[in-house]
């Protein structure tokens, strides 16, 4: 018979926060209230506890207490900074012949393996000091998911819904720490940091304002809303030095490159070659 307390426990004294699962019995139903009706994603997988995420822990006493009451619980190995390790979770063949590619291509680091249901996990050394994060992401490449802050794995020798058992690679169980993954695969499952895109400022064009009103608007705005500004600056195709503008064509002469100059009043006036001279508010460069 197989020992899930034993197996919970040697995650614990490794330092990886666990948690009690659902698991399937030998019917492949799932152990909840749902049984056979059980999400096919979630049997035998989905954690027992409502508020695993604050409750995973590497506490002896509180793991022996759990597989106590619940002796054939799997196991929810918790990701993320607090254990020290995120995985990446290759499912199926293909996701397995793309990271070996990858790994061919730019670089292998042999690390902690465990053999999945469908797939495998590779286990890694959560990274430190360089304010790299690393969370939860879908398909980073086809069949391709990463389990990093807030997540966690399955941990063996918790019975797939298939039938199998989720097994370690490495000679002895946790013996083997998880290796800093290559800076490669640390690129492509990294946090991205969020640019925030400025909204775009709707001004009327001047065929439904005249010149003065669309002045005293365009003015309104600018004063009342530095995003606004902001934003003004990139439609007109560049930065606004003081009173110029570049690139923005003329609609008089097409000129893709001239310097406008922009008086006090909101107005431009085109100086290609100081013979066009078109003058306009700033509004009709907008629409």
């Amino acid at each position: 018979m197989v020992d899930m307390r034993h197996g919970a426990l040697e995650c614990a004294r490794a330092g990886l926060r666990v948690h009690p699962l659902y698991m399937v019995d030998d019917d492949l139903k799932c152990s909840c209230r749902l049984g056979a009706d059980c999400p096919e994603k979630s049997r035998g997988k989905h954690p027992r506890l409502p508020a695993w995420q604050t409750a995973a822990t590497a506490a002896v006493d509180r793991v022996e207490h759990w597989w106590g009451q619940w002796p054939d619980a799997g196991i929810g190995i918790a990701t993320g900074p607090a254990s020290k390790v995120w995985v990446l979770d290759c499912d199926g063949e293909d996701a397995i012949a793309w990271y070996r590619d990858q790994c061919r291509a730019q670089g292998l680091v042999r690390t902690v393996g465990v053999k999945t249901g469908r797939g495998r996990h590779f286990w890694f050394e959560w990274p430190g000091g360089d304010g790299v994060n690393i969370r939860n992401a879908q398909g980073v490449a086809p069949g391709v998911d990463v389990r990093g802050d807030g997540g966690y794995v399955i941990g063996p020798p918790t019975r797939h819904r298939n039938g199998t058992r989720y097994e370690l690679l490495t000679a002895a169980p946790y013996d083997v720490a998880p290796r800093q993954a290559p800076a490669w695969l640390i690129e492509l499952v990294r946090e991205k940091v969020k640019v925030k895109v400025p909204r775009i400022i709707d001004i009327p064009r001047r065929t439904a304002w005249s010149m003065k009103a669309a002045d005293e608007e365009l003015a309104r705005r600018l004063r009342l809303d530095p995003i606004a500004r902001e934003t003004l600056g990139k439609q007109l195709g560049g930065v606004i030095a003081g009173a110029h503008a570049r690139k923005v064509p003329c609609p008089r002469c097409s000129e893709p490159s001239v310097w406008w100059m922009i008086n006090g009043t909101g107005y431009a006036n085109c100086s290609h070659l100081k013979t066009c001279g078109w003058l306009g508010p700033l509004t009709s460069l907008l629409g």
